[in-house]
């Protein structure tokens, strides 16, 4: 039996079901899996996926060597959400309470987070002028540099997911953010043709019901995107 390998790389959206159902709860590469892997298939698909939470476009540039190294048949990313968002603190504290390991420093800047951040998260955000964290020249930058070493090392397809705008509750609490969203996906479309590499269309994906935290799949959005990509699997041969 012929091995193919297609690896999902990017942020907590590519992981993540909302609202979670033990049991039911499949994000898209998990449903991808179970769509191709079939009793009357003669290909094995094995996913790869290596996203992990708060993912931004510099955590993908330090595990790029990881991503090149499993030698996909196809790359599927998912990233911007996280890099685009407008913040109400820097990227360096974000990662200073995001810890696993309690020390005292990590404890201390908790609870700054909880008593200041969170109750004054939108003034903040705009104190800051709605800035994100990554700027859209980094971005640029990494995300071109990433696809031009997929492409020079792998011989691998590639399918990028476009940054889907957040809802009213979202935009609301983080003022600027579907602003930033509409920017990022001109670069991925910008690049992508470029590159000629597939951005995947996901006009008819509908927040309430699709993705209603505003940023993550739910059960219906995650099968919605699996028929996409297996679309493109099945019927132009992206593997």
């Amino acid at each position: 039996m012929e091995d193919k390998k297609i690896v999902i790389i990017g942020n907590s959206v590519a992981l993540r079901n909302r609202s979670h159902i033990k049991e039911q709860s499949l994000n898209y590469g998990q449903l991808i899996s179970n769509g191709l892997n079939t009793e009357e298939s003669e290909t094995l698909y094995v996913i790869e996926n290596i996203a992990f939470g708060r993912a931004t476009m510099l955590d993908l540039h330090k595990v790029t060597d990881q991503i090149i190294n499993i030698f996909g048949d196809l790359y599927i990313i998912n990233i911007g959400v996280s890099d685009a968002a407008t913040r109400e603190m820097s990227r360096w504290f974000g990662d200073i309470i995001n810890q696993r390991k309690q020390t005292w420093i990590v404890k201390i800047a908790k609870g700054i987070s909880k008593s200041f951040h969170i109750p004054f998260r939108t003034f903040l955000v705009k104190l800051r002028g709605k800035r994100a964290w990554t700027s859209k020249t980094k971005f640029e930058k990494l995300f071109k540099e990433l696809i031009y070493k997929i492409q020079y090392n792998t011989s691998g397809k590639i399918i990028v997911l476009p940054l889907l705008l957040a809802n009213e509750r979202v935009e609301k609490i983080v003022p600027g953010t579907n602003k930033n969203y509409t920017i990022f996906n001109g670069v991925l479309n910008k690049i992508c043709d470029e590159n000629e590499v597939q951005l995947l269309n996901l006009d008819a994906i509908n927040s309430k019901v699709d993705y209603p935290d505003g940023t993550h799949f739910s059960e219906e959005g995650n099968k919605k995107v699996e028929n996409k990509i297996l679309s493109l699997i099945k019927h132009e041969k992206y593997v």
